[in-house]
């Protein structure tokens, strides 16, 4: 008595079913591979799936396809830890960059108050001996106008004689005038060497006090010069360190994915391996033909 069509194809099933039984991984799921098969047929595989029975087929290609999306889902954690890490780097970064251009900032207008405050102080101690020295030469002056005065009072003090005669008399006043009129030239001639000397003196008050200004100016130049060189090598320091940065995270992503590569390479080969022991492709015998021997 023959099987109906039906029953046949239910016993092949059940046959199936046994042997996906024997095949037990976290990649598969026998329902879903049958679904994942139907819709991948025509694949390019790079393990030989000639080796595969029909049914090793389907469960190789629905358990690769599975371990393909864990596999991908740990490269894309590594591709974000990466850029994380690359983003946490240039932001910090950016921020050292920020702080390096405030901190210039805040020395070079440091620097710009110390020198007015020197300047100032530098133009307060010039008008204050430019004073002095005026003030000084002003009494030096009193001093010689009043030594003058005296000296002709004195000589103005001392009587003509009244019984010389008119010519004699003339004579005294005309030496007297002489002597007066010597006094005020002397006074005069000695005043203008004070004031000349005064002169002398604040211009060189003057010189002095342009040469300190101008030296503060070169010396905050200088020390600004310092300023932007220290900023610019700690600049170049920070993006040295950002590169640095950039291509460890870049390395260790290379690395972490070469271990993934090489990991699941070796749970691809091992799951096929199992596959392929457990649902082998049964070759067929051909019947050999026996040949009739004709007798003579």
């Amino acid at each position: 008595m023959g099987i109906c069509p039906g029953t046949k194809r239910w016993l092949t099933m059940m046959d199936n079913t046994a042997n996906l039984q024997h095949y037990a991984s976290p990649y598969y799921d026998p329902i879903k591979a049958h679904e994942y098969y139907m819709k991948n047929r025509e694949l390019k595989e790079r393990r030989s799936v000639t080796k595969l029975s029909d049914e090793g087929k389907k469960v190789w290609s629905y358990t690769k396809n599975e371990i393909k999306a864990e596999k991908k889902t740990k490269v894309e954690a590594e591709q974000e830890k990466k850029k994380q890490k690359t983003e946490e780097v240039r932001s910090n970064a950016k921020a050292m960059r920020e702080r390096i251009s405030s901190r210039l900032k805040e020395l070079n207008e440091a620097l710009s108050q110390r020198s007015s405050q020197k300047k100032k102080t530098i133009d307060e101690r010039k008008k204050s001996d430019l004073d002095e020295i005026g003030a000084e030469t002003e009494k030096k002056k009193q001093r010689v106008e009043a030594k003058k005065e005296s000296e002709i009072e004195k000589l103005m003090s001392v009587p003509i004689p009244d019984g010389l005669s008119k010519e004699e008399k003339s004579k005294r006043v005309a030496e007297r005038n002489e002597k007066i009129a010597k006094l005020r030239s002397d006074a005069k001639s000695e005043k203008e060497k004070l004031s000349n000397r005064s002169n002398s003196d604040k211009e060189n008050v003057r010189n002095t006090a342009t040469n300190r200004k101008q030296r503060v100016t070169e010396d905050t130049k200088a020390e600004r010069t310092d300023n932007s060189s220290n900023a610019s090598a700690e600049r170049q320091q920070v993006s040295n360190d950002l590169k640095t940065a950039v291509a460890a995270a870049r390395e260790a992503y290379k690395a972490a994915k070469e271990s993934i590569d090489s990991t699941y390479e070796e749970i691809y080969q091992r799951e096929f391996d199992r596959i392929a022991a457990e649902m082998p492709k049964v070759s067929k015998r051909k019947k050999s033909s026996k040949k009739s021997t004709k007798k003579k």
